[in-house]
């Protein structure tokens, strides 16, 4: 038997034991309902460029109290594809993957199992027809946990999106979580209270438009290292970094505007332009 058969028998084998850790600890606990919208569109202009960032999600198909979530973000001509698997109850990451567009063509997938985080990078040309899955690996590591986790999640940092609807709609004050980038990991607390008015212009699919001043509720984000960095600094939540803060309207309970620190631009803010609703059933 090779070494590569070898060391993909074991991935597989983690991650079946960690997929049926989920599904056990998922039945022992009520699955959450998923967020009133299905589908949410955020936009920033500054100078010359729009950045636009869209959000999806969705049940997972494959494995019982979980959920998927699929992320597309762009500017000029950089884009990124994220697809996360992660539990319904805890945000818990499942598997990962973010496939970046620019210069180059790079494809990173993260397997969460039981004793570590394997990344793997592959690389291909752009002229490729092949599926960015199954380009030629450049790269394989194994990335340990933090210690002590002290029972914290260990979450994609679009998933906080999702912990914050959830938190300014419950009676909690505040909820931490830990947020695994690429190699670092950090520390975020959420905490929620009273928001500011804020200017509202989306449309709501099938629906109507949106507009004026809305009351809100906020969802501050406190980030701090976990331990020592592996790499340079690089958590943000689409794009945004510092001081970031999450505003909700109070009447739809839908994220209007997300504010922090941009690279080159300083203070900013990114604002809801569309959003699709789920249907009751769903």
């Amino acid at each position: 038997m090779t070494l590569r058969l070898r060391q993909k028998i074991l991935r597989t084998l983690s991650y079946l034991l960690l997929a049926w850790g989920v599904h056990a600890a998922n039945a022992q606990e009520a699955s959450p309902p998923l967020p009133a919208w299905k589908v949410l569109q955020f936009e920033q202009k500054a100078f010359w460029a729009t950045a636009r960032s869209r959000i999806e999600v969705e049940k997972s198909a494959t494995i019982d109290g979980a959920w998927t979530l699929a992320a597309r973000s762009s500017v000029v001509s950089n884009s990124e594809e994220v697809q996360v698997t992660l539990s319904a109850g805890s945000g818990q990451v499942i598997s990962r993957s973010r496939l970046s567009r620019g210069s180059d063509q790079r494809f990173k997938s993260f397997g969460y199992g039981p004793e570590f985080i394997l990344r793997e990078r592959r690389s291909g040309d752009k002229k490729s027809t092949v599926p960015p899955s199954e380009w030629p690996v450049s790269s394989t590591r194994e990335i340990p946990y933090p210690e002590p986790r002290e029972g914290l999640a260990i979450i994609d940092d679009y998933t906080l999106l999702l912990l914050a609807d959830r938190l300014q709609a419950s009676k909690a004050a505040s909820m931490e979580v830990i947020v695994h980038t690429e190699f670092n990991f950090y520390t975020v607390r959420m905490t929620v209270g009273n928001g500011i008015p804020v200017s509202a212009d989306f449309q709501v699919t099938n629906g109507a438009d949106v507009q004026g001043r809305r009351e809100t509720r906020a969802v501050a984000l406190q980030v701090s290292p976990r331990g020592e960095l592996e790499d340079k600094p690089d958590f943000s939540l689409l794009g945004l970094h510092g001081e970031i803060i999450l505003f909700f309207d109070k009447q739809t309970g839908l994220p209007l505007q997300i504010r922090g620190d941009a690279p080159r631009i300083g203070a900013t803010e990114i604002n809801l332009k569309a959003a699709t609703l789920r249907e009751p059933a769903e």
